[in-house]
């Protein structure tokens, strides 16, 4: 009988929380191109979104505050078929962050954070005007009154071939020299004034455009207004409800804030060409550049703005930039000197990312001719006008031209000598300790090496070496040979398994362990989210500091393999190998003979079940229900009630069991909840890999 401080305890347990979703929740439900399906919901109290997997959305029913997470858990399990702790702890605390929860206790943590972000939010620039559903109508009026016409594929297509006409007309007046930037009054600060009108301009018709599409998809702009960036107003629209609507119409709002651009730009570029020479075709003409080069930058799909997020939506790569800089640095270059086949993806790769490093050579020199063309006429005359206002100006823009280009040199300063400082750094000796203190941490922390001898496991951290992982970055590829372990200091990867995302790595999580007992084919490609480090141990060091004590290498052989069949099982798949070393340190294996009953109908019982290997019989009342075999469990309800067993099961034929017990399951859970901020973390990057900014600019 349990004590009351037993029935407290297990009243306060995290495990034994009761999460509500609140009333009034959206969902919809897409594909991507890959063909895997996801799901958006939206609090439209909160004005909060968050991207799941439709099993996790399947569990968002059962939040009715009278279920326990640990139910949660066992719901998962009998619906899937895996123990999933880490991810359904991480699902809730995703949840209560976005506040789609209806607290019933307090996240102290968590209203910290918020708190502290409240804080960071007051030191952003301010607004001016800010207005949500005055606005919301006015964008729906609008909509209806004219806005929807252009929307139609024919305006659409006229509206690009007016972008590029414009563009057209514009470097061909460049090319005859018939323009400068327009001087009102022969002033150049007026000028100056008069090109932040007209950027300030284009940016409030650009985001008119991405609002009007938000529209069009039968969505609701949030918030519209102005805000100040830089010390200069500049008007914005939040799209963030988009994500509510199919994927075409999230296309379509990227494409409909530069297409605006382009349409003024190009009307502004052929009237300039009509009254040529005079001041409304040279003000034409200073409307057109600015319209036509905002807009046209937005679209290209090089940077990361509209016309980069419209492509990754089209091929479904989230991480194409990174991917694509990551494979041109390295792996390109060994493969075309090895003459190895390139595959289609890696051509994309090698496209993208040839064609974003010539764009920033481009961009360069099309700035310079800019510059001379066009600024250098207007800088020196104003220089030389001997006028005190006109003086003023060239130096405004001279000072302008001159912070650009020392933030630039700066910024390339920074990229240059940064890594070669952290290169210098790891020459030095005590940045090395350091270093092997950290390695020899991170293996400490992982079951498979816990009990190798300190001293040799101190050999094998001081063999590790750290890579730093940019974005993007293949660690390894499947398919390829493998001779090298991978043990994560921090970072998030992604494990794909014929290119379709199969689970989360983060910090503790390891890799490739089975390449230190032999060369064979990776299983599976591990990708970097964001950036990270991991520590490698190669198969050659592995094998000199092992060659003299084969106690320690049979031992740890055998653990490999041991975890490797047992991440085999369907029970362990989607886990990370850090969840499953932690469940299997929990388990404890057990054997039985040919006709030993392993639980009895009517008995009562704390453990869950696996079979490793054998067969096992399930019988209630003497009728036969199932026949059970490797990878498959039973005894469930036993991690959540004390009640008897239901039914008898009984080894058919020698049997490896794994068996977990009531306790520990829910001291395992606990566990996860209690480190749940970084399983949110690894599941809020599944919405921010694909989420373009939630206020387009």
């Amino acid at each position: 009988m349990s004590s009351v401080w037993e029935t407290l305890g297990r009243a306060l347990s995290p495990v034994e929380e009761r999460p509500r979703v609140a009333a009034g929740l959206e969902s919809a439900c897409y594909r991507t191109r890959s063909g895997a399906e996801y799901v958006v919901v939206h609090n439209p109290a909160r004005r909060t979104y968050a991207r799941l997997d439709p099993r996790e959305f399947d569990l968002l029913p059962l939040m009715d505050g009278q279920h326990s997470v640990k139910e949660l858990v066992i719901a998962y399990y009998q619906r899937c078929g895996v123990l999933a702790m880490a991810r359904v702890a991480g699902l809730v605390r995703l949840l209560r962050q976005q506040r789609f929860l209806v607290e019933g206790s307090l996240d102290v943590y968590s209203a910290l954070a918020a708190r502290l972000r409240r804080d960071c939010s007051q030191r952003q620039p301010l607004g001016l005007a800010k207005t949500s559903a005055a606005f919301d109508r006015f964008l729906g009026d609008a909509y209806l009154a004219w806005g929807h016409l252009f929307f139609h594929p024919a305006w659409l297509a006229i509206g690009v071939a007016l972008g590029v006409l414009g563009a057209a007309l514009v470097l061909l007046e460049l090319e005859r020299g018939r323009y400068t930037l327009y001087e009102i009054g022969g002033s150049t600060l007026l000028t100056v004034v008069l090109l932040l009108i007209l950027a300030l301009a284009a940016l409030a018709v650009h985001e008119l455009g991405h609002g009007l599409a938000v529209k069009h998809a039968g969505r609701r702009v949030h918030e519209a207004g102005v805000r100040l960036y830089f010390g200069l107003p500049a008007a914005f629209v939040d799209t963030t409800d988009i994500w509510m609507a199919p994927p075409r119409h999230r296309l379509l709002t990227a494409f409909a804030g530069p297409w605006t651009g382009l349409v003024l730009g190009g009307l502004c570029a052929i009237g300039a060409s009509l009254v040529a020479t005079s001041p409304l075709g040279a003000f034409l003409f200073t409307a057109a550049f600015v319209f036509l080069v905002d807009n046209l930058f937005n679209f290209n799909p090089l940077l990361e703005l509209d016309g980069y997020y419209m492509l990754i939506d089209v091929l479904d790569r989230p991480l194409l930039r990174a991917q694509s800089l990551a494979f041109v640095r390295g792996p390109l270059w060994s493969r075309l000197w090895r003459r190895e086949r390139v595959s289609s993806e890696e051509r994309l790769f090698a496209g993208f990312g040839l064609g974003a490093i010539l764009y920033g050579v481009a961009a360069v020199l099309l700035a310079i001719h800019a510059w001379q063309a066009l600024l250098v006429p207007l800088v020196a005359t104003s220089l030389q006008s001997g006028e005190p206002i006109r003086q003023i100006g060239g130096v405004v823009i001279l000072a302008a031209v001159g912070a650009s280009l020392l933030l630039a040199g700066a910024a390339l300063v920074q990229n240059v000598l940064g890594p070669a400082g952290d290169w210098l750094a790891r020459l030095s000796g005590r940045a090395a300790e350091h270093r092997h203190r950290e390695a020899l941490a991170a293996l400490r922390a992982v079951p498979l090496w816990s009990e190798v001898p300190a001293a040799r496991l101190l050999e094998i951290a001081r063999a590790m070496r750290a890579e730093d992982v940019p974005p993007g970055e293949e660690v390894v590829r499947q398919g390829e040979q493998g001779d090298r372990f991978y043990l994560i200091s921090y970072g998030a990867f992604e494990v794909q398994v014929d290119r379709k995302p199969q689970v989360r790595l983060g910090r503790g999580d390891y890799f490739g362990e089975l390449a230190l007992l032999h060369r064979a084919p990776r299983r599976a490609t591990v990708i970097a989210m964001e950036p990270g480090r991991v520590f490698v141990l190669e198969q050659a060091a592995f094998d000199t500091l092992l060659a003299s004590d084969l106690a320690v290498r049979a031992r740890l052989e055998q653990a490999f393999v041991y975890r490797e069949q047992v991440a085999d099982t369907a029970l362990f798949r989607d886990l990370s190998p850090a969840e499953i070393d932690l469940l299997l340190s929990r388990f404890v294996p057990l054997t039985v003979a040919a006709g030993e009953v392993i639980i009895r109908q009517g008995e009562s019982g704390e453990r869950f079940y696996v079979v490793r290997s054998g067969r096992v019989e399930v019988e209630r009342d003497g009728q036969v229900l199932a026949q059970l075999g490797p990878g498959e469990a039973f005894g469930e309800i036993a991690l959540l009630l004390d009640l008897p067993r239901t039914a008898t099961v009984t080894a058919i034929e020698p049997a490896t069991l794994l068996a977990l017990d009531a306790y520990d399951f829910r001291d395992l859970l606990a566990s996860y909840l209690g480190r749940a901020g970084e399983l949110e973390r690894l599941s809020h990057l599944r919405l921010l890999s694909h989420k373009r900014l939630d206020e387009v600019m």
